[in-house]
């Protein structure tokens, strides 16, 4: 894999937000709790992050909350 955009990659212990358009009922914030692995998808390189949830989320299909979950990092942002 080649070069990555900072902004797709969080290291474990970032604070972050998880956006809405990653297949979340509501925005929400979190932390990354291991290291970033890389992976390719139909959009191109990117990184996979585990986030742990400040409070249990849930998915647009529901009901069920995660508490927390593999998130592509273009759906993060940082936490501010």
């Amino acid at each position: 894999m080649t070069a990555h955009p900072k902004q797709l990659r969080f290291p474990s212990g970032s604070r972050v937000r998880v956006l809405t358009s990653g297949g979340w009922k509501q925005s929400s914030t979190g932390t990354v709790v291991d290291d970033p692995e890389a992976t390719v998808t139909l959009k191109g390189e990117t990184f996979i992050h585990w986030v742990q949830f400040d409070e249990p989320q849930e998915d647009i299909n529901g009901p069920d909350r995660y508490r927390n979950a593999q998130i592509l990092g273009e759906y993060l942002e940082a936490a501010t």
